[in-house]
């Protein structure tokens, strides 16, 4: 059966549970061998999947932490070589500033989306950051509508991402505002 694209609201919209973390999230990585999945709570101890602790932060490069992904309630980043790119609940945008998203990539796409497709969307942004050895973001302010209240006290921008890998095969992906380079 298909899930029924929804808008969640602010409360859920971002909220996972470890099951769909597991089946929408993780298992697109299980036979990766360059992935090493590490699933940690709110206090940074090692979790199993099947437990009744909720997942935090799932690492994507085992102990190194240098590609991992944080779920926040209103928002979720996705951290990769220090640099933090932050997916933020439609409901909440209006309470963002320039200084909570200073220095880091804000995906300015709709995230009214049903937690399959939000999950989708991480794994492939994931995706473009595994075996990243360098990191380096472009960011321009990009245009917007100056009536929209949600851009208030916060500017959109358009990042460009180039990630240096060991590719032979350089590829593009774009996510509405970012252009990833991998």
């Amino acid at each position: 059966m298909q899930e029924e694209k929804m808008n969640y609201g602010s409360k859920v919209c971002m909220q996972f549970s470890n099951e769909e973390l597991w089946e929408h999230l993780i298992t697109k990585f299980k036979n990766n061998p360059a992935v090493a999945i590490k699933t940690l709570s709110d206090d940074d101890r090692e979790i199993e999947i099947t437990s009744s602790t909720p997942i935090q932060f799932i690492c994507f490069d085992g102990e190194k932490q240098d590609l991992f992904i944080s779920f926040n309630g209103n928002h979720t980043s996705i951290f990769v070589k220090d640099e933090e790119i932050m997916f933020i609940d439609e409901n909440t945008k209006g309470i963002y500033t320039t200084s909570d998203t200073f220095g880091n990539v804000v995906y300015e796409g709709e995230l009214n989306l049903s937690h399959v497709e939000i999950l989708s969307l991480f794994a492939d942004v994931i995706s473009c950051f595994i075996g990243a050895e360098e990191v380096e973001i472009i960011e321009k302010e990009a245009p917007y509508d100056k009536e929209n209240k949600q851009y208030e006290y916060y500017k959109p921008h358009s990042y460009e991402i180039d990630v240096k890998n060991e590719n032979l095969e350089k590829r593009i992906k774009s996510f509405d505002n970012i252009t990833i380079n991998y």
